[in-house]
């Protein structure tokens, strides 16, 4: 796995403060990201002919199957009884190529098959490096009311693979690419498809963890306004190291993150910081508040 940095943050606008004192948080479909090409890798095909052909070849039952073999049938498509052996290949190798053929032509459903599947079925959950980034303040924290919620990477949650070569339930780097040659389906690779996006993006130093909806705690009350449900999974409080309030955040906002962050003992390790933005350059960085907070038993 990549070298994740020692914290990751999440930008949430004020209205998420729930996700604190629920302990719940969003996994979204790549459907609702701001991304329009999310999971969405430029394909020109499924494979190859002669690829396509092999495959072929490599699934057809050998012509020394009995003739009555129901798998034979439904190739051949028709029922000759004493048809030669010999005859019965030519008929299976005039079939190959009209399906590659077949398979080719039908090729331009299959990618958004493979999206509308992933989308119905897996979340993402986007983290970010930078914590002082003014445009994602300003586009993912309404513009700076909100905060951030800190995570330390190293927590078991982010690394919950079931089996080695697993592309799920653990934290993976996004990668930023300038071009993305047209490919075949058979030649994408996990991370050009799960993990890969547009160098414009670049700035956001994402790391994300993807995981199937049926490993949700609560699905919300209404969808959202892309039609789709909020599917919220559980966050273990000993992941989150801090949260951060944003430069423009209301002091009634910061009370009620103060209240929820000393109202759950789960939550007693975590620290409380300020983003401050300069007036003079316009950079933000994060302090410390100089406040202390007891903890509820």
């Amino acid at each position: 796995m990549e070298s994740a940095p020692e914290v990751l943050f999440k930008y949430l606008p004020p209205s998420r403060a729930n996700v604190l004192q629920d302990l719940l948080i969003r996994f979204t479909q790549a459907s609702s990201l701001n991304d329009t090409l999310e999971l969405r890798p430029p394909i020109k095909g499924v494979a190859a002919p002669e690829k396509l052909e092999q495959i072929a070849r490599n699934n057809l039952p050998p012509t020394s199957l009995p003739e009555s073999s129901e798998q034979k049938r439904r190739i051949l498509g028709w029922r000759i009884p004493g048809m030669p052996e010999l005859l019965s290949e030519i008929c299976l190798q005039a079939i190959i190529p009209r399906f590659a053929k077949a398979v080719e032509q039908r090729h331009e459903r299959n990618p958004h098959a493979i999206f509308d599947v992933t989308d119905q079925n897996f979340g993402i959950l986007s983290l970010t490096e930078v914590p002082a980034d003014v445009r994602m303040w300003a586009h993912y924290a309404d513009s700076g009311r909100g905060f951030l919620i800190e995570f330390d990477p190293e927590h078991p949650w982010f690394h919950a693979k079931r089996e080695e070569r697993d592309s799920f339930y653990h934290l993976r780097q996004v990668n930023y690419v300038s071009s993305r040659p047209v490919k075949y389906l058979l030649e994408i690779t996990e991370s050009e498809f799960l993990y890969t996006k547009w160098s414009v993006w670049q700035d956001e130093k994402e790391w994300r963890i993807i995981r199937n909806f049926n490993d949700g705690a609560k699905i919300g009350d209404r969808p959202d306004p892309y039609g789709n449900s909020i599917i919220l999974f559980s966050i273990p409080p000993t992941s989150i190291t801090s949260v951060v309030l944003g430069f423009s955040a209301s002091n009634e906002f910061e009370k009620r993150i103060s209240a929820i962050l000393s109202g759950n003992a789960n939550l007693g390790h975590v620290s409380l910081k300020r983003a401050v933005q300069s007036r003079e350059t316009g950079q933000v960085e994060i302090v410390l508040e100089n406040r202390s907070r007891k903890t509820k038993a």
